[in-house]
């Protein structure tokens, strides 16, 4: 009767959710019906084996398409609870509505239920789960989950929801398309990647037997439950005369004999028309017709269905523009008419949020299909293309795909009308923004050279406007002030970028993430495009300290990742270069488009570092500032340095011979703060991180950073490199320094660190460096008196091998000057790459880009600089201008001063 229950009441339950979610009213009893009954009548009719045997049928990697063995699916129960509560669509639903919108005792009732629900649907549907890591089972969520039940002492769910989160990072690491896992002999993405896979899905199916074992004692179908019931035959029967659904009068059906009977006409209609069609022999009204034709499915061609969901695409954004536009009602009728006579082309007439709901889904599945199409067409003997001939879309090499420039062109267009309510049971703007995030074109962080021309994914994205798109997101979703949409409401903008939350996991994951899709677009974009996404991106930054967490915190991610691994690239190129090689076009833009980040992003970067308490009363760090912000200025610090000192390789050790009161390495240049356009590097460096403050916060931060998740590991040869640079280059200052910005035993531990980690060099160059520290510390007299010259005693005595342990430990000093002669002359030169406002702290985010704000030109210096506003000039005649411009601040030809 429980099985009776179930096929007369979770369709209405089901009917309910889906309601609800529309009108954010959803209840949650019949959102935990649809948790505990759809793993259950998932497990009916499999065999009874246990997970961890079953599992052996995965690899390592958690393959898709081999999880926990079930044998068949269940049959009519499986398709039925399926029908009611889609898996996929349903445990996102419930995720999202788990995490944003429910109170700490609704939160600790449905976690465990929900545990159960997911972790079954990816034992059983691993192809299904597999393809959406991500748009489906969200990883952090599923984290969230386990912490949730960990702390409600429910130690197994919660192991199963940790292991289950594991197992959806493998499968979205593996590479490869999404819509391709899933169907089978795919040689790379998730099917390669793993060895400890059979574990997990032990774990994380640790519910199948009980469940399987639970589904047998059901009825064998929802039809044979419904038969229980009594009553008519049609499943949809609302019939409520009388006092009993035992005393409905019935009628027999004569087509098969009676085996079911209905209370009216017109449910025997319902019925017949719903499926019972097949199951009689006779016609509606039981005349003896046959059957009827056997159902058939459509087969789409793949060109076929790929012309198909992108005319729908068109047609979805073609309405949601003319919706936005405004259209009355006999504008409707008039396009109706034509469109009926054949007088007009066809045209879709639906709501704005709607129209772009149905667009950004057939945008998703055109997606999918090209990710499908080259491994369809190898398949296919007679498939002589891997490319559709119809576009623009071709390979682009292992998990890429273009999608063609027209396919990017209406994401573009599709973005400014999508909204945040629950549309066609999807959430339209976060699904944009995963579908935005999946197909970024990418390129390994390799120290190969960029080709000089762009891969055609790459290209196609960037003829598609993905950089304005880009822009306008950022700003939009920086504008926005709390109250503009609503309380604890968001603005689809921010929903979109929140997206790319899926990478700020840790910060080795997070900076390889970000370089893998920005820099190419820095490197191969529009350079005037390309400067507005940089500077709308230096705005929102600065702009949203405490506004939005949620944005503040990636727009940290997104700025602080690329200026940490821009050091490393500019390194390579150097190197390449001093080998004989050249750089390519995309790369020297890429080199000046970095610098212009630098000057953009590093102030903010900075402040964010300076303004935070992070020094506790006992004196020892806490680290409350963001992670990254320390790791950009670690990385720029040394780099910005050695603008335009020499580039001998052994003028470090040269010039040491006479200890600390000669430099290291020849700096004339930088202890004169001039050198030109160097000394505009290092004063600039030097106002943001200042050398013997920030580096003594450096080396504590890495010493106390979670080593759990790479962390502290990638901090310590990026503190060894500015520490040692440091001293290379101002020896007096690090001498003056030693027991309180450098201190031996921190920088020996480093060392060691270094040493076990297997990074030689570094570590050689720090045990010199704690050396150097020692003799410095070991010379005797006052610090600050060594710094004057004449001293015959003290740290210039102390040092006869001096000239060794500075070579040593000013190993990366050459490298970092050929690096920097590669950035713009100076900061200014590349503040000009931003293109906009003159003024460095200009906040105006006003409009869709930053090339396109109105600008008037300062009549003073003719011209060279130019304004957004008033106050923009005002501003920026303060901070310094007044010496460069010839007029005054309003351009009225008034002297400089």
């Amino acid at each position: 009767m429980l099985g009776a229950a179930a096929a007369a009441w979770l369709p209405e339950a089901s009917r309910r959710v889906s309601a609800g979610m529309v009108s954010h009213e959803v209840p949650l009893g019949c959102i935990v019906m649809g948790l505990r009954w759809l793993p259950l009548l998932t497990c009916y009719g499999g065999p009874m084996e246990a997970p961890s045997a079953a599992a052996a049928a995965t690899s390592d990697s958690g393959t898709p398409g081999a999880g926990v063995e079930v044998g068949s699916t269940g049959g009519s129960w499986a398709s039925f609870v399926e029908a009611a509560f889609p898996p996929r669509q349903f445990l996102r639903n419930t995720l999202n509505t788990w995490s944003n919108a429910m109170d700490a005792s609704g939160r600790g009732s449905m976690a465990p239920r929900l545990a159960e629900a997911a972790c079954t649907f990816a034992a059983l549907c691993p192809e299904e789960a597999a393809a959406g890591a991500g748009p489906g089972l969200k990883i952090e969520q599923v984290r969230a989950l386990a912490a949730e039940l960990k702390a409600l002492e429910q130690p197994a769910a919660a192991d199963a929801a940790e292991a289950l989160a594991a197992q959806l990072l493998r499968w979205e690491r593996g590479g490869g398309a999404r819509g391709g896992g899933r169907g089978g002999g795919r040689s790379g993405g998730r099917a390669a990647a793993a060895a400890s896979g059979p574990p997990l899905a032990a774990r994380y199916g640790v519910w199948v037997p009980l469940l399987q074992s639970a589904a047998a004692l059901l009825p064998a179908s929802p039809a044979a439950a419904r038969q229980l019931l009594g009553g008519c035959s049609n499943p949809a029967c609302a019939d409520l005369e009388g006092d009993s659904d035992a005393a409905l009068p019935l009628r027999a059906c004569a087509g098969c004999g009676g085996a079911a009977s209905y209370c009216s006409r017109e449910c025997q209609m319902a019925h017949w028309r719903s499926g019972h069609r097949e199951a009689c022999g006779g016609g509606a009204g039981g005349g003896g017709r046959g059957g009827g034709e056997p159902s058939r499915r459509l087969q789409l061609g793949w060109h076929t269905a790929l012309g198909l969901t992108m005319r729908a695409a068109r047609m979805g954004v073609r309405a949601a523009e003319e919706a936005a536009a405004g259209r009355t009602r006999e504008q409707e009728v008039a396009a109706l008419t034509a469109a009926l006579e054949g007088r007009g082309t066809l045209r879709v007439l639906l709501g704005e949020e709607l129209a772009a709901a149905v667009a950004g889904e057939a945008l998703a599945v055109t997606a999918q299909l090209r990710a499908l199409l080259p491994a369809a067409s190898e398949a296919d003997a007679t498939a002589g293309a891997h490319a559709d001939p119809t576009s623009d879309a071709g390979s682009c090499g292992p998990g890429q795909v273009d999608q063609g420039a027209e396919w990017w062109r209406l994401m573009t267009r599709l973005a400014p009308h999508l909204g945040t309510t629950l549309v066609m049971d999807l959430f339209p703007a976060q699904s944009f923004g995963d579908c935005l995030r999946m197909h970024l074109p990418r390129m390994p962080g390799s120290a190969e050279p960029l080709p000089p021309i762009p891969p055609p994914a790459l290209a196609s994205a960037l003829a598609g406007g993905v950089l304005p798109c880009l822009e306008r997101l950022v700003r939009r979703a920086a504008t926005a002030a709390p109250g503009d949409t609503g309380t604890g409401q968001v603005t689809p903008e921010l929903v979109m970028l929140m997206s790319f939350e899926e990478a700020r996991r840790s910060l080795v994951d997070s900076t390889d993430v970000t370089w893998g899709w920005l820099p190419p677009m820095l490197a191969y974009g529009d350079p005037r495009e390309a400067g507005a996404l940089i500077a709308s991106l230096g705005k929102a930054l600065a702009g949203f300290d405490s506004v939005s967490p949620g944005l503040n915190a990636l727009m940290v991610d997104f700025t602080s990742n690329l200026c940490t691994v821009a050091p490393t690239w500019l390194d390579a190129a150097a190197a390449r270069l001093e080998r004989g090689g050249a750089l390519t076009p995309p790369e020297r833009q890429l080199a000046g488009l970095l610098g212009a980040a630098a000057v953009a992003w590093l102030p903010e970067l900075s402040r964010r570092i300076w303004s935070g308490p992070f020094m506790t009363q006992a004196g020892s760090v806490d680290c409350v500032m963001p992670l990254g912000c320390v790791s950009a200025g670690v990385r720029w610090l040394p780099l910005l340095s050695c603008a335009a000192a020499p580039a001998a390789r052994d003028a470090a050790a040269a010039a040491a011979s006479s200890g600390p009161e000669a430099p290291a390495t020849n700096v004339a240049a930088t202890s004169s703060g001039g050198g030109g356009a160097g000394g505009g590097w290092r004063s600039f460096a030097e106002a943001l991180f200042p050398r013997q403050a920030f580096i003594s916060l450096a080396v504590d931060i890495q010493q106390r950073a979670n080593s759990d998740d790479g962390s502290r590991q990638a901090l310590a040869p990026w503190t060894a490199e500015a520490a040692c640079t440091f001293a290379a280059l101002r020896p007096k200052e690090a001498a003056a320094g030693v027991g309180t910005v450098l201190r031996t035993e921190q920088v020996r531990a480093l060392a060691t660190e270094l040493r076990a980690g297997g990074q030689a060099e570094a570590a050689d160059a720090a045990e010199a460096l704690a050396a150097q520290l020692l003799r410095w510390e070991r010379g005797g007299g006052a610090r600050g008196g060594g710094r004057g010259g004449g001293r015959s005693g003290g740290r210039a005595a102390a040092a006869a091998s001096g000239p060794p342990l500075a070579a040593r430990y000013g190993v990366w000093v050459p490298l970092l000057q050929s690096a920097a002669a590669l950035l713009p002359a100076s900061p200014a030169a590349a503040r000009q790459l931003l293109g906009g406002c003159s003024n460095p702290a200009c906040a105006n985010l006003e409009g869709d880009s930053d090339a396109a704000l109105p600008l008037r030109a300062c009549a003073g210096c003719g011209g060279a600089a130019s304004y957004c506003s008033r106050e923009c000039q005002m501003a920026h005649w303060r901070s310094g201008h007044r010496e460069a411009c010839g007029g005054g601040a309003g351009g009225g030809g008034r002297g400089g001063g």
